[in-house]
């Protein structure tokens, strides 16, 4: 297999080390999950890592089809050198992934085929050994993902420390945890009757908070042993990666540590490495010169974007369109491979108060436009925690994974945001125009949006004092390298 490896190397200006009496690991190894949701924070990691000069090299591991959006996102960081090593994607894959597919946001079904996709991504394990034991100088540290597991033993075998990348919050982690433990949704009798939160008395939640297979007392099948799997695997790892501050979650951070005897490090939020380099970031000129054609004439816009992978209905999208048109407000949206689903007539109707986008677009740059004043987000926690330090209110409308927590915690426990719920008060219904155009008015001209408008920006301020020298992420950065160490 190392013969079909393909390595691209960046060599960058050499650097002074930030502390030069703590010897920091000169080389460290970064393998992201096949998503760009997981990839992001950790090119964030290694800009940040560069930037604090933390590290003298990192080396990437991935596949060909995923190299190319890491390299063009670390060829500009100011450190002495980053590597892209280039795995073989395994052949013969499950039904339903086609040759070429090598990141979940390809995938037709996330659904159906995440699982699937995950698993043949272990088949790798072969090829990343003999690639990662002839890296020389050998890393000191490997920081890989949690979806990868499997990379754990890998590390075991040959003696590298590892810390796994979980890329949830600590509120839905410690709450899915407490959840599976202690079965408190056992007794309800239905999906909306509340139940409550062992340990955390203040909280309270219904099935319908929870995604399967937690929302299931007896929970199984193959996501289920799935996650199991990564839980296992990742308990023997040196201690935990967070993107998040200690601050933000100091309750489900201390209950995770206490309960999992591993250590983790609240190194977020990562997002602020870019925000606060100095560089500016890559522009989409049309797009940027129509939002500074609408802080102009004191317009505030609505960003409405649901990520990657999420799957919305035809009647869905069209109830969309109609609330945006009807409530009178400037907005962005990102509509990539949902078409257009609205009646005839929609684009010329808003006009230059509307912009479709149809392709990937760089989401931080558009929260960080002081026109944007609003967020209709899918709460991934990416978004989460980039609406937070572009201080960007959300409407918070989950739709998947661990997204109906991160919401609740966005709105309920930091106060940040709006939530959207369905029209008819069940979990998987629709939300109706009315209600889409009463909650947009809300969060851009109302009292509400004033509030949570405050909140958010409060938020920010927090997230850069917890990265500025002495903030509790700022040193938890310098013992999470350290960690090599002991």
């Amino acid at each position: 297999m190392a013969q079909n490896k393909i390595e691209h190397r960046v060599s960058l200006p050499c650097v002074q080390m930030e502390n030069s009496c703590s010897s920091p690991p000169p080389h460290i190894a970064i393998f992201p999950f096949m998503s760009k949701g997981h990839t992001i924070p950790m090119l964030h990691l290694a800009h940040l890592l560069h930037r604090r000069h933390l590290v003298s090299h990192i080396t990437f591991f991935t596949t060909s089809g995923n190299a190319p959006f890491i390299h063009s996102s670390m060829s500009s960081v100011a450190a002495q050198s980053t590597s892209i090593i280039s795995l073989p994607f395994p052949d013969n894959l499950p039904s339903g992934i086609l040759a070429g597919v090598e990141s979940t946001d390809q995938l037709p079904s996330i659904d159906d085929l995440f699982i699937p996709f995950a698993n043949t991504l272990a088949r790798m394990r072969p090829s990343f050994t003999q690639a990662i034991s002839q890296l020389s100088p050998a890393p000191s540290l490997l920081i890989s993902d949690g979806f990868l597991g499997w990379t754990q033993y890998v590390a075991t075998e040959l003696n590298i420390p590892r810390l796994a990348y979980h890329g949830l919050g600590a509120f839905a982690h410690a709450v899915s945890s407490i959840v599976s433990q202690h079965k408190p949704h056992a007794k309800v009798s239905s999906t909306y009757e509340p139940f409550a939160i062992p340990g955390f008395p203040h909280l309270s939640l219904t099935k319908s908070d929870l995604e399967p297979p937690f929302d299931d007392s007896d929970p199984k099948g193959p996501h289920w042993d799935f996650l199991v799997e990564q839980l296992v695997a990742n308990s023997t790892s040196r201690g935990f990666i967070r993107d998040s501050f200690y601050e933000l979650e100091s309750p489900y951070f201390d209950y995770m540590d206490s309960k999992w005897g591993i250590k983790s490090y609240q190194v977020g939020p990562l997002c602020l490495a870019r925000l606060d380099s100095g560089k500016k970031i890559q522009p989409l000129s049309p797009l940027l010169q129509w939002l500074d054609s609408r802080l102009s004439v004191n317009h505030p816009v609505l960003y409405v974007a649901f990520g990657s992978q999420a799957k919305i209905s035809l009647i869905q999208m069209k109830e969309i369109a109609i609330g945006l048109e009807r409530s009178g407000l400037d907005f962005i949206w990102i509509i990539r491979g949902q078409g257009c689903y609205w009646d005839d007539g929609f684009e010329e109707r808003v006009g230059d108060r509307c912009r479709l986008v149809k392709e990937w677009v760089d989401q931080l740059e558009i929260l960080a436009h002081k026109a944007v004043c609003g967020f209709m987000t899918h709460c991934g926690w990416n978004s989460v925690m980039e609406s937070m330090c572009t201080g960007v209110p959300v409407l918070a409308w989950p739709m998947m994974a661990e997204q109906r927590l991160n919401a609740k915690f966005v709105v309920e426990e930091l106060g940040m945001g709006l939530r959207i719920r369905t029209s008819d008060g069940t979990r998987n219904g629709l939300v109706k125009a009315e209600d889409i155009e009463r909650l947009t008015r809300e969060l851009l001209v109302g009292e509400k949006g004033v509030t949570v408008k405050k909140k958010a920006e409060e938020l920010a301020v927090a997230a850069r004092q917890a990265t500025s020298e002495g903030g509790s992420s700022y040193v938890a950065l310098e013992k999470m390298i350290n960690c090599a160490k002991y």
